[in-house]
């Protein structure tokens, strides 16, 4: 799978010396990317990056997470994407660093297009329109080009890359030309005022596979006008950073090799997205596949009893 996006070197109070600051890299389509090479997956990103040193950090992280960054530009005159991220004891500010940045300069003409449309699936957010016209450009052009490709794209509202408002025809428009759409309902009912998952389905008739994902409850997941839900995981949680994007990679990875079983691929979303909400970083570890695929196998009742990270048989107690 190749997944294209932004992604920019973060700085953030460390837990550990409140004085320091310690670096992480953040961006959805880079942290799916990542949990699916994780996962097994071949996987790739495409970007834009600065020459400077951010622009290598960020770059040496992604690819040695396993992900083939062969279609990530460097580019001269134009930086890396930076966020400084405050602690949760002063209410996780965040100030981002991004206008002009090299990924903004992504166009139909800058990518090759052909080149992003040959995998089994190309991964894509509502992040990367809000950049540059260019970039929606670019994503436009990748949802509408004729490709083999699955292609998969996760709304990622993010209201203050669009300080006029949500665009709701332009994401409706994206959103009916993927095969897989992810949406936080919450996020529906921001940008569109839809508060039920069949409503959010019934606006998205283009898609194979709608998810709609209720936080904490659970996730949806339609094919056709069938849903099944699939509760969410209990467990003790450090941020939720990257936990959309996680569960993005864990139930495209399960539909990529699972596409009949979608009560498989949404658990296996719910195991990736709780690997995040763990992890001070937007990328934290997996279990190991032996334990990931005993959560899997579950019964009901077991799945819904089971407190994450505690593997099936052992001792679970919530966080």
């Amino acid at each position: 799978m190749l997944a294209l996006g932004e992604s920019m070197l973060t700085l953030y109070r460390d837990a550990g010396a409140p004085h320091a600051f310690a670096w992480d890299v953040c961006g959805a389509e880079s942290n799916t990317a990542r949990y699916c090479a994780a996962l097994g997956l071949k996987s790739g990103w495409i970007s834009r990056l600065g020459t400077g040193m951010a622009g290598s950090l960020v770059h040496d992280e992604v690819a040695g997470s396993g992900v083939d960054t062969s279609l990530v530009e460097f580019c001269d005159g134009a930086p890396t994407g930076m966020m400084l991220r405050d602690s949760p004891e002063r209410a996780q500010r965040v100030d981002y660093y991004r206008r002009g940045s090299a990924a903004s300069g992504m166009s139909p003409e800058a990518v090759p297009v052909e080149a992003c449309l040959e995998t089994r699936a190309l991964h894509l957010t509502g992040i990367t329109p809000a950049l540059s016209d260019g970039c929606r450009r670019l994503v436009e052009t990748l949802l509408l080009e004729p490709s083999d490709a699955l292609r998969s794209f996760d709304l990622n509202w993010r209201p203050a890359l669009w300080p006029d408002g949500p665009p709701r025809q332009l994401f409706l428009d994206l959103a009916n030309r993927a095969d897989i759409v992810f949406v936080g309902l919450d996020e529906a009912s921001a940008v569109w005022g839809l508060g039920e998952p069949q409503a959010v389905r019934s606006a998205l008739p283009g898609p194979r596979i709608v998810v709609v994902k209720d936080a904490a409850n659970g996730a949806y997941a339609f094919s056709g006008a069938t849903a099944h839900f699939e509760p969410a995981l209990r467990g003790p949680i450090v941020g939720p950073r990257g936990a959309g994007d996680a569960f993005a990679a864990g139930f495209l990875s399960g539909y990529l090799t699972h596409p009949e079983d979608l009560k498989r691929c949404q658990r296996l979303g719910h195991v990736v997205a709780m690997s995040a909400m763990v992890s001070e970083l937007d990328v934290g570890p997996l279990p190991e596949k032996a334990e990931i695929d005993a959560m899997l196998d579950l019964s009901t009742d077991d799945w819904r009893s089971l407190t994450y990270p505690h593997p099936p048989g052992s001792p679970a107690v919530d966080g």
